[in-house]
């Protein structure tokens, strides 16, 4: 409980009308100050009987999905139905708007909403809980469709046969001097105002999995998420991504032990399945064991496929296992292994130096540094390709590179 300014006003009154009272020699004054006491207690008294009446709920206006790491908006909504004047009006309903960030997958409940409560004759501001019946769902974001002008991979500036040429539509790009006539897309031509050509290869059905570390580092933050958050939100687009060119798909979740296990499969119930186990994700305790995700892979995978493991690239301890797990993949698969890079300890590698410890700190972001790039140059050497990029363009990177190793037919 905290008084209002009215409660000030009498408190001053009372004080200023006592001291008068001892400097005077009526006593007519003596007592006045008696009187605004009296008001202000019995005030306080009224407004909490009042309160233990007070019918004021809360509630959260939003959707009840969201994406992880997908603002969304929302209001806090205070309702009174008493007769009685508050923050918020009788019988009437007030909105505060704000923007919702979900971080956690799963089923996120709201908590009690703390308030302060003005009484009626505005004398208190009295604490108060309002609980919110509301329960939030969050799931993986989903692939953002950007309405621009088709963007291919650019070919060579001649016209060359393609073996299988016409059996499928790979891609549209843009028209590059030199393509033949026959590829010109007429229709994107026209919707777009410039020349689209069309991108023809053989067929080509791909096994991808996607395998998310949910070990003990998972719980560091990337970015505005985890890294767990993040990895969902990876593979949940990577799978909307692979599904139209008729790839398979599949997913696993590791820790000390498999976590989730979805067997490759085609199309939208493989997506829906993916995203309905990475929406019970949470970080495990355990540490991270690539190795037994690895040897789970082997027995997932019936023929070569690729195999993207997001993982932890910065953890020393991990390094050997991970190298290990590499080696049993590949042959026959091809792995490619993805982390994120901290952009604060390359800040405290190059950093200007302000105090004595300064100079030693860099010295260990760099030496940090070095054996995360032989880490790095060693799983290369294993034929691993290796993507090490920000939170912000991790995701990019990764769809990049499926998309360079599909036109490369390296799977």
């Amino acid at each position: 409980m905290s008084l209002a300014q009215r409660a000030y006003i009498l408190l001053v009154l009372c004080a200023v009308l006592a001291v008068a009272g001892v400097w005077s020699v009526d006593p007519a004054l003596q007592g006045l100050w008696r009187l605004p006491a009296a008001l202000l207690l019995a005030g306080v008294a009224l407004e909490s009987a009042f309160m233990r009446r007070t019918a004021l709920r809360a509630d959260l206006e939003t959707a009840s999905r969201a994406f992880l790491g997908r603002p969304q908006r929302a209001s806090f909504t205070f309702e009174n139905g008493e007769p009685r004047f508050i923050r918020v009006g009788s019988h009437s309903v007030a909105h505060d708007g704000f923007a919702l960030l979900p971080v956690r997958l799963g089923a996120q409940p709201c908590p009690a909403i703390p308030l302060r409560i003005l009484g009626r004759f505005g004398l208190v501001w009295w604490p108060a809980k309002r609980p919110i019946d509301r329960c939030i769902f969050v799931a993986p974001d989903t692939l953002h469709a950007v309405g621009t002008r088709p963007r291919g991979a650019p070919a060579g500036l001649r016209p060359r046969r393609v073996s299988g040429a016409g059996a499928e539509l790979h891609q549209l790009r843009a028209y590059v001097p030199g393509d033949p006539p026959a590829r010109i897309d007429w229709k994107a031509t026209a919707r777009t105002g410039e020349l689209v050509s069309r991108e023809f290869s053989e067929d080509q059905h791909l096994d991808v999995l996607v395998a998310i570390d949910a070990g003990r580092a998972s719980r560091v933050r990337a970015g505005r998420l985890d890294r767990l958050g993040l990895y969902a939100n990876i593979a949940a687009r990577f799978a909307e991504r692979v599904t139209p060119n008729d790839d398979r798909v599949g997913l696993l979740v590791f820790s000390d032990r498999p976590l989730a296990a979805c067997t490759p499969g085609r199309g939208q119930r493989a997506v829906m399945r993916i995203r309905r186990a990475l929406e019970q994700l949470t970080p495990d305790a355990g540490e991270s064991e690539p190795l037994g995700a690895a040897v789970r892979i082997r027995v997932m995978l019936k023929r070569r496929s690729l195999v993207v493991l997001l993982t932890d690239l910065e953890d020393a301890t991990a390094a050997e296992t991970l190298a290990r797990s590499v080696r049993l993949l590949s042959p026959p698969h091809l792995a490619v292994v993805a982390g994120v890079s901290s952009p604060e300890i390359g800040e405290l590698a190059t950093g200007m130096a302000h105090g004595w410890r300064d100079p030693w700190v860099a010295l260990a972001a760099q030496e940090h540094q070095s054996s995360a790039a032989g880490r790095r140059a060693m799983l290369r050497r294993l034929g691993a390709p290796v993507i090490v990029a920000r939170a912000d363009i991790l995701e990019q990177a990764v769809l990049n590179e499926y998309e360079s190793l599909r036109r490369a037919r390296r799977i």
